[in-house]
């Protein structure tokens, strides 16, 4: 008489074990929002038995919460590092373009992040959006001051910076949606080159 013996994950790190299991519970939240993830779930997902989900986090609330703390630190290091500080060697119209380039590969390359940021599916907890608006709020400053050192540049006037800089932010925040709701349509080349050419429709002088 023949038995099968259980296949079990291998062990690895607590670090990487947890990442597997959050990266798991990110997979569900994207696929069927916050109540397609339970501790079950979570296993299942990951390749793991349940206690190997319990040596680690305590409950499914522990999960959300060590989930949602991960993916906004990583979301708000992406954006950081798209958007320059300041303005450099290129032209104003050419920064703006490169840093929509980094934002919306950085969507493509993680779209289950980007789909909780930028289209929170109902659950979402009230702290993450707050996180994710302060953020905004961080990210809209630093845009409006490029669109003021922008326009300075080109010798524009006649275009208010502020409103310049929101809508800036939300032509990339467009993009981006529309990268994750239907990437075969709207493709990073396609998204980046039509922001280009918005860019460079700025009046000089």
């Amino acid at each position: 008489m023949s038995t099968t013996r259980r296949k079990y994950a291998p062990r690895l790190p607590p670090g990487q074990r947890r990442d597997q299991l959050l990266d798991g519970a990110l997979a569900l939240i994207a696929g069927g929002g916050f109540d397609a993830l339970t501790m079950e779930a979570v296993a299942r997902r990951s390749g793991v038995t349940k206690p190997v989900v319990y040596e680690l986090f305590a409950n499914r609330a522990e999960v959300i919460a060590a989930l949602l703390t991960r993916e906004a630190e990583r979301a708000t290091d992406q954006v950081l590092e798209a958007v320059p500080p300041g303005l450099d060697d290129r032209s104003p119209e050419d920064l703006y373009t490169d840093a929509v380039r980094a934002f919306v590969n950085a969507v493509v390359a993680t779209p289950d992040r980007w789909r909780l940021v930028l289209l929170p599916p109902e659950g979402t907890p009230v702290e993450f959006r707050r996180q994710v608006e302060l953020v905004r709020t961080q990210i809209t400053e630093q845009v409006n001051a490029l669109a003021d050192l922008g326009l300075k540049a080109l010798g524009s006037h006649e275009i208010d910076a502020e409103l310049l800089g929101h809508t800036m932010l939300a032509l990339a925040e467009m993009a981006g949606r529309l990268a994750i709701t239907d990437p075969e349509r709207f493709t990073a080349d396609r998204l980046v080159a039509f922001v280009g050419k918005m860019a460079h429709c700025l009046p000089d002088g």
